[in-house]
C-alpha cells in the first residue's frame, strides 16, 4: 500500500510570497498621497496656513512602494506657518500669497471666486538626479476648489483649498521638465489672516 503525496510548495515560492504580502502591507501603510488635515476655522491662536504638494504615486519612484527618502527625495512637499522662513502676502478676495525659505505661492482668482489659471507655485525639488526650482500651475480652465470665510467676531479671514497642478517648469529657463505623469494636488488651508486692503489693488 502506498502512502499518499503530499505536495509541497518550493521554498522560493513561499519567500515570493512572503515578500509581496510586505511590500503590499507597506504599500498600504505608506501613503505619500494622504492630505494633511484641514485647519477648521478659528482654531488657531493666531495668523496659520499649511500648504502640502500631494504627488501622484506615478511620481514616484517605484510608484511610491518605498519611501521616497530611500531614493534621496522627501517624503513629502510643503511648509506652514512655523516653517524656516515662513511669510504671509497679499490677503484679499482675488489673490492669497504665502511663502517661506524655498518656497513662493500665489493663489490668483477669478471675479467669481473660482481658481484662476494664473495661480502658481515655486518650489525645489530633486528631479532626474538633481535639485531644481520648478513653478507648477494648474490647466486652462483651472480645475480645483478654494472657499474662504469671514470669522464674525473678529473679520479675520479662514479658508482651504484644493487644486490640480497639471503642469510644472522649470523656474529658471520656463521649459516644461515632462513630469508628473499625473496632476499635483495643491492642498492646505489657513486660519485668522487679516484682511490685506492694499493687496486688492496690486
Amino acid at each position: 500500500m502506498t502512502e499518499p503525496r503530499t505536495s509541497r510548495v518550493p521554498f522560493p515560492l513561499l519567500l515570493l510570497a512572503g515578500l509581496f504580502a510586505v511590500v503590499c502591507l507597506v504599500a498600504i501603510a505608506y501613503r505619500p498621497d494622504r492630505p494633511v488635515a484641514t485647519i477648521e476655522p478659528g482654531s488657531s491662536s493666531g495668523q496659520a496656513f499649511v500648504v502640502q504638494i500631494i504627488r501622484p504615486r506615478m511620481g514616484l519612484p517605484l510608484g511610491g512602494i518605498l519611501p521616497p527618502r530611500f531614493f534621496g527625495q522627501q517624503a513629502h512637499l510643503g511648509f506652514d506657518s512655523t516653517s524656516a522662513g515662513a511669510r504671509i502676502g497679499t490677503v484679499g478676495s482675488r489673490r492669497l500669497e504665502f511663502g517661506a525659505d524655498d518656497w513662493d505661492l500665489a493663489i490668483v482668482l477669478d471675479g467669481e471666486g473660482r481658481v484662476s489659471p494664473e495661480t502658481r507655485v515655486v518650489f525645489e525639488l530633486v528631479f532626474e538626479e538633481r535639485r531644481r526650482k520648478v513653478r507648477c500651475g494648474p490647466a486652462d480652465p483651472a480645475i480645483g476648489t478654494f472657499s474662504m470665510t469671514t470669522l464674525p467676531e473678529a473679520g479675520e479671514l479662514s479658508g482651504s483649498f484644493d487644486i490640480e497642478l497639471a503642469r510644472c517648469e522649470d523656474a529658471d529657463t520656463g521649459a516644461p521638465i515632462g513630469w508628473p505623469p499625473q496632476p499635483l494636488v495643491l492642498h492646505g488651508s489657513f486660519d485668522r489672516l487679516p484682511p490685506d486692503t492694499d493687496g486688492e489693488r496690486r
